[in-house]
């Protein structure tokens, strides 16, 4: 569906998300936010990635790991782009964003906290090893699409800018719970986007802190800033249980005092 800015004006959105849901229904963004998409197995954990598997999780600021599938993860997309904006972040033009969406729903996949920890270190370690590397096992990326503002760095299509965020180390989210269903049956395509956004907002997610704080500026995190609005997980100090909007929110605002250092 191709929609226009003045439309998105016309029906009462926010500015930014009036780019945000232009950009997604136009330029194709899920799959640029998404790319390819990875499923944790056993047998993924223990191989030597394709180069354009390294790559997308460069520039993340954090990880998603889905233990329960959600389909085709539209609605989660477009939330995350939307909260992209809304913080007034830099647009998603060299695939840095704010996290990448990893599987890990299949029933040999890692589940509990200390398997996910297990596998989030191995990713690093494979990004960190290979993340410099020119796209020399694949062919060349295409350069990435302009964004509404019309600029594209051409440095960017070469891959030795890509790097792992200091933050992607130290956290990562687990969604655990499958979110509910809007009532589409009632709802129009954009009331239903609402609705889900309202959903994904409210979602209880895992916040977890992976002890590996060597690498950020701002020093170790912190989850005082979520007291009020999280709880512990069964006595574990660095799991915590919060809606999704508040941990993206977090995770934003670590990135913002993380990048006040540079």
């Amino acid at each position: 569906m191709t929609v226009t800015v003045e439309e998105l004006e016309a029906e009462g959105w926010p500015e930014a998300e009036q780019i945000a849901h232009w950009e997604y229904n136009n330029k194709g963004m899920q799959s640029h936010m998404f790319a390819v998409h990875f499923q944790l197995t056993p047998l993924s954990l223990h191989q030597w990635w394709p180069l354009k598997d390294v790559h997308a999780f460069c520039l993340k600021l954090c990880a998603i790991y889905a233990i329960v599938s959600l389909g085709g993860a539209r609605e989660l997309c477009i939330y995350l782009w939307t909260k992209w904006f809304r913080q007034g972040v830099t647009p998603c033009r060299f695939e840095n964003f704010v996290a990448r969406y990893v599987g890990s729903y299949e029933p040999e996949s890692p589940k509990s906290i200390p398997e996910l920890l297990d596998a989030h270190r191995r990713i690093c370690s494979q990004v960190l090893l290979r993340q410099g590397i020119l796209t020399t096992e694949d062919k060349p990326l295409k350069p990435l699409p302009q964004t509404v503002d019309d600029r594209l760095d051409n440095r960017y299509v070469n891959h030795e800018n890509f790097h792992l965020e200091a933050l992607f180390h130290a956290l990562f989210i687990v969604i655990d719970t499958k979110p509910r269903q809007s009532s589409r049956c009632r709802l129009t395509y954009d009331e239903r986007l609402r609705e889900d956004i309202e959903i994904l907002t409210a979602l209880p997610v895992l916040l977890v802190r992976t002890g590996e704080f060597h690498d950020l500026r701002m020093g170790p995190i912190d989850f005082a800033a979520i007291e009020t609005v999280s709880e512990m997980v069964d006595g574990n100090k660095d799991v915590r249980r919060i809606a999704l909007g508040d941990a993206v929110d977090f995770v934003l605002e670590l990135h913002r005092q993380n990048t006040e250092f540079d």
